[in-house]
């Protein structure tokens, strides 16, 4: 009776791990759709510390379960210009962001839970900067 109830024991944890991890790997990818909009803060050698300014806009265009792709535009306050570069990315059913964009550079964030998408960029080379945004979906 013992041996049966030990073994009752153990295949109702396996089920209760098995519906676990079914519900987990169910998640669906967040939708990132639409435009977002924010005020980045960098440094780099060039530019120094900067904050502020004119809003970064990042429009994701298409997304396929957990892939992305979309287009960011800015001001870059030293050229006196705006420039818009294409980007690829995926998100992870947690809310993990990873962005390529097609030219230079990388981000790594998150989807937050209060719906701010926080990104960390990075770009190296000789117009190398690091920005930190927070992303508000606008529509």
């Amino acid at each position: 009776m013992k041996r049966l109830s030990a073994l009752l024991r153990i295949l109702f944890c396996a089920l209760a791990l098995t519906l676990c991890a079914t519900v987990a790997l169910a998640a669906d990818a967040p939708n990132l759709m639409g435009t977002w909009e924010g005020v980045s803060s960098l440094h780099g050698p060039i530019h120094g510390h900067r904050s502020g300014g004119k809003a970064l806009v990042v429009v994701i265009k298409e997304q396929k379960g957990y892939a992305f792709t979309g287009t960011k535009t800015y001001f870059n306050v030293l050229k006196k210009k705006e420039f818009s570069e294409n980007f690829s990315g995926t998100v992870s059913s947690e809310g993990f962001v990873s962005i390529a964009e097609h030219e230079d550079g990388t981000a790594m964030g998150k989807l937050r839970a209060d719906g701010i998408l926080e990104l960390q960029y990075a770009e190296p080379g000789k117009d190398a900067k690091a920005i930190h945004v927070l992303l508000k979906k606008i529509k």
